[in-house]
């Protein structure tokens, strides 16, 4: 087995050189002809090729010329190759792990592939966005968008177009199960996926599959040799196609591997592999997971300090790619997607609406009590449109108030674990040899516990919803602490002493008498008004 991996080690350095050497002709040709192009089509589509070699080896690279394509696109305002260069950027921003980035620019692409009714484009989008949503472990929306797809390709009739794109959501079905613990369910999907790949000749989904089964062996069901005939398979396939992202994640695996079977030398040797590979592609994600892996690595070898460095490493790309993923704002574009397309149904009813009425008046100019109904019924038509759009508005307001009352609950456990993890990484130094190895567990048990939000976040969406509270509350009573703010954001909410108490930590009584010492402050002492009734009247 140890030969095995030697061997594709060394297929991987000779492939990898030729690749380099056949992508740098290409894209000096690709250069070359760009420059000689008059045509905003003709450049474009170079672009949009110098952009797929760049995905292999360079993620900015690829970004800055799908951007240049986009741009291009646009002030020559041709949205097919607008859709087109979004793709691009959707894919290359998806694979550095800027999901908030990748999402926008996907319900760009996927507004004009429905505009056209392009089957292909809308089940590739669809696709996509159920794989975003994956990452942001929102499982259910994902599989709604999965499902979505495979009802857009049940109705293709051509079988050319089902195998191209049959497998891959085969594979994120699969993903999906995966995840949700339904393990027969998710390898029926990957064994689909794999056979259709393999008969059409597809490498990079053999490679995508095969590396998804190794790691659902390894991990779910412990059947460790067939998790490394699966990875083998898959690493063998990434060598040949020279990608480096793909051979990043299979190291990332297969170095786990190794960490699992306690053959720690082979397992730092594959994940080092992988956190290079990763850096030279520019992948935030495969670095993180590679120094995760390195973190465990150094760790069992009583490295500690080595293990330290790793391990804080990991967590600076991991709050880099927090940073991005930006859950709520994912949201917001779901949201706002929502609401145009409805606007665009809308708009298009109403369009129709003047035509037929136009037509009526030509045809029946002399029945004027006719006219009279259609007119009726046009109106009828418009206020219910109107009705439909201000009840779409209402849905934003409600999910609007869920995701703050889903970040209020998260406020106090980032504040507690964040200030405990600072501490601790402040003491280490001082701490004793012996006791350096339980202090550094400790810090990875805590980061594992983080949600990635926090009050700031809270305030926004609570402002977003009840837009004049804060300012009216500081504006009559200027002398309230941040702390009483508070307390008066969780009442305005309707929040009972007890809720806030598990929120804040508190005990109930505590809160009980925050909130006397709340009513004497807005002089409501003595009085009959009800403090929650009293708040929600700001």
């Amino acid at each position: 087995m140890l030969k095995k991996i030697t061997y594709l080690i060394l297929s991987f350095t000779l492939l990898c050189n030729i690749c380099h050497a056949q992508n740098k002709i290409q894209l000096d040709s690709l250069l070359l002809e760009l420059n000689n192009q008059k045509s905003d089509t003709s450049k474009i589509n170079i672009l949009l090729q110098i952009t797929v070699l760049y995905q292999k080896e360079d993620y900015s690279l690829a970004a800055e010329y799908a951007r240049q394509a986009c741009d291009l696109a646009i002030k020559a305002g041709s949205k097919e190759f607008e859709a087109k260069a979004y793709r691009q950027l959707a894919f290359t921003m998806y694979a550095m792990g800027n999901y908030k980035k990748a999402t926008e620019h996907y319900f760009k692409a996927l507004q004009f592939y429905e505009v056209v009714q392009d089957k292909m484009g809308i089940i590739a989008m669809t696709n996509n966005l159920g794989a975003v949503y994956d990452r942001l472990h929102d499982y259910d929306k994902a599989l709604e968008y999965f499902f979505e797809a495979q009802e857009w390709l049940n109705k293709l009739n051509s079988e050319t177009q089902i195998s191209l794109r049959q497998p891959s959501l085969f594979n994120n079905i699969a993903n999906i199960y995966q995840t949700k613990g339904d393990i027969p369910s998710a390898i029926e999907y990957y064994e689909k996926a794999l056979e259709i790949a393999k008969k059409t000749d597809n490498k990079q989904l053999v490679g995508i599959v095969s590396n998804n089964l190794g790691k659902l062996y390894l991990s779910d069901l412990k059947e460790y040799d067939k998790s490394i005939k699966y990875l083998q398979q898959g690493l063998k396939v990434r060598i040949e196609l020279g990608n480096k992202a793909e051979m990043s994640k299979s190291y990332n695996i297969i170095g786990d591997y190794y960490l699992k079977i306690g053959n720690i030398p082979k397992a730092k040797e594959a994940v080092t592999e992988a956190i290079q590979l990763g850096q030279e592609i520019g992948s935030l994600e495969e670095q993180k997971s590679g120094y995760q892996n390195l973190a465990q690595i150094e760790k069992s070898l009583g490295n500690y300090q080595a293990s330290l460095e790793a391990f804080t490493i990991f967590k600076q790309l991991n709050d880099s790619i927090q940073s991005q993923l930006a859950s709520s704002e994912v949201a917001r574009l779901q949201l706002q997607y929502d609401f145009e397309k409805n606007e665009q149904i809308r708009l298009h009813e109403q369009k129709q609406q003047r035509d037929r009425y136009i037509i009526i008046i030509i045809v029946l100019g002399a029945c004027l009590l006719l006219a009279i109904l259609v007119v009726f019924l046009i109106r009828s038509k418009s206020r219910q449109t109107e009705l439909k759009r201000k009840n779409l508005i209402q849905d934003i307001e409600i999910k609007n108030k869920e995701l703050t009352t889903n970040v209020m609950y998260l406020v106090r456990k980032n504040e507690l674990i964040n200030d405990v993890a600072e501490r601790l990484l402040k003491i280490q130094p001082n701490v004793l040899p012996e006791n350096n190895k339980v202090v550094h567990s400790i810090i990875l048990d805590l980061q594992k516990e983080v949600d990635n939000d926090s009050w700031k976040e809270f305030e926004l969406r609570f402002n977003q919803v009840h837009t004049e509270f804060y300012i009216n509350l500081r504006k009559l009573y200027p002398d309230l602490s941040p702390s009483e703010e508070k307390l008066c954001a969780f009442l305005r909410l309707n929040m009972s002493s007890k809720e806030i108490a598990a929120i804040t930590q508190q005990s109930t009584k505590s809160v009980e008498v925050a909130r006397a010492r709340l009513r004497k402050k807005l002089h409501l002492t003595g009085t009959a008004s009800n403090l929650v009734t009293h708040l929600s009247n700001l």
